[in-house]
C-alpha cells in the first residue's frame, strides 16, 4: 500500500446534445484541463475528510442563508464520503479484496461551483481514482463513469446523467449515446480525436450558479408524462450531438459552430436555457463566437467563429467573465 495516492479530474463542458444524455439521448462534451479537482489520500489513524484550504466560513448566518438558498447544501465532503462508500461496496460485491486501513482524504478544487462545469462529478471521479490507486484495483473508464453516476444518483439522490462522468472518466472529448442500444447497462462512450488542433473556450458568470438537479428533475417529469414536444426535441438533440462529434473529429470550426448554435436553440425550445446563460450566449455571439450552455448553470461552451480564440478570450475576460481555454487536437496532452 502506498502512503499517499492522488486522484485528479477536470471540469467538463457540454458541446452539443445536452441535457438529452440524462433522458436517454446523446451528448458530446470536452474536458476543461485548466480547471479541476484533486483528492489526496494519506495514512491516518481514522478515516477523515477535509478540504484544502479549509472553508473560510461565512460573515453571518444571513450570508449563509443567502448562499444556501441559491446553491443548496451540497458540500464537497459528502461527495468524497459517498464516492469512498460506493467504491468500497462495489469491490465487496465483486469479491475484490482491498485494504481497509484508515486514511485521511484531503480534497481541493478550482472548478467554479454550480455553474454547470461538473465540479461535483469531478470530485467524485478524483476520489475514486485516488482510492483505486491506494487499493491497487483497476477501474476502466466506463466502469469509473458508472460508479461515479451511482455515487450521485443512488448514494446522494442527485439527478444526473452520463455526459459529465463519461468525459471525466475518459479524460478526453467523448460522445455519450444511449440511443445505440437503449437496453444496455452502459451507454456507448466514444472518444473523439480531432485530426487537427482547434481551441474552444468556456466562459462563466460566477453569480449565475444554479444546481443542475432542478433542471433534470423537471425534464424527467415531462418525459415520464410522454410530452410529445419534449420527445421531438430530444430526437433533434441526439442528431445534433452525433453531427457535432463528426465535426469535432474533422476539426471543422465552421460546422462545429453551427451545430453548437443549433444545440443551444434546441435547448431553449426545451425550456432548459435560463436567463443568465441566455445572456452569456448573446454576449459571446456579440463578441464573435458561437455558444451554448456548458451544462446546467451560468457557463457556456464557446466556439470562435468570427475572431480568433485569443481575441475572443480577451473580449470575454474584459466583460468580467471567467474564461478558460480548451485546447484540442493530436498534440493535446
Amino acid at each position: 500500500m502506498t502512503s499517499e495516492t492522488v486522484g485528479r479530474a477536470t471540469a467538463r463542458a457540454g458541446v452539443a446534445g445536452n441535457p438529452s444524455d440524462a433522458l436517454g439521448g446523446a451528448a458530446l462534451a470536452v474536458p476543461v484541463p485548466t480547471l479541476g479537482a484533486e483528492v489526496r489520500l494519506r495514512d491516518a489513524d481514522r478515516v477523515r475528510v477535509r478540504r484544502d484550504p479549509p472553508e473560510p466560513g461565512w460573515g453571518s448566518v444571513s450570508e449563509l442563508a443567502t448562499l444556501t438558498a441559491r446553491l443548496g447544501h451540497d458540500g464537497g465532503d459528502r461527495l468524497v464520503t459517498a464516492a469512498l462508500v460506493t467504491l468500497h461496496r462495489h469491490l465487496c460485491a465483486e469479491g475484490i479484496e482491498h485494504d481497509d486501513a484508515p486514511f485521511e482524504a484531503q480534497w481541493s478544487t478550482d472548478i467554479p461551483r454550480s455553474v454547470g462545469l461538473a465540479g461535483s462529478s469531478a470530485l467524485v471521479i478524483a476520489t475514486m481514482r485516488a482510492l483505486a490507486q491506494r487499493w491497487r484495483v483497476d477501474l476502466p473508464a466506463p466502469r469509473l463513469a458508472e460508479l461515479a453516476l451511482r455515487t450521485e444518483v443512488d448514494e446522494l439522490g442527485i439527478a444526473a446523467g452520463w455526459m459529465d462522468r463519461a468525459v471525466q472518466a475518459h479524460a478526453a472529448p467523448t460522445l455519450v449515446d444511449r440511443r445505440v442500444d437503449p437496453d444496455a447497462a452502459l451507454p456507448r462512450m466514444e472518444v473523439i480525436e480531432p485530426i487537427a488542433s482547434l481551441e474552444l473556450l468556456v466562459a462563466w458568470d460566477p453569480a449565475g450558479a444554479s444546481p443542475s438537479g432542478r433542471l433534470h428533475g423537471r425534464l424527467r417529469e415531462r418525459l415520464a408524462a410522454g410530452d410529445p414536444e419534449l420527445v421531438r426535441i430530444l430526437d433533434e438533440l441526439v442528431d445534433t450531438a452525433r453531427a457535432a462529434a463528426a465535426a469535432l473529429a474533422a476539426a471543422d470550426h465552421g460546422e462545429l459552430a453551427e451545430l453548437v448554435d443549433r444545440s443551444c436553440e434546441l435547448r431553449r425550445q426545451l425550456g432548459a436555457l435560463d436567463a443568465v446563460t441566455a445572456g452569456l450566449v448573446e454576449q459571446v455571439r456579440a463578441a464573435g463566437g458561437a455558444a451554448t450552455s456548458a451544462g446546467s448553470g451560468g457557463a457556456v461552451l464557446v466556439v470562435p467563429s468570427e475572431v480568433t480564440a485569443s481575441d475572443l478570450h480577451d473580449r470575454l475576460a474584459a466583460a468580467r467573465l471567467g474564461v478558460a481555454p480548451i485546447p484540442l487536437g493530436p498534440d493535446t496532452p
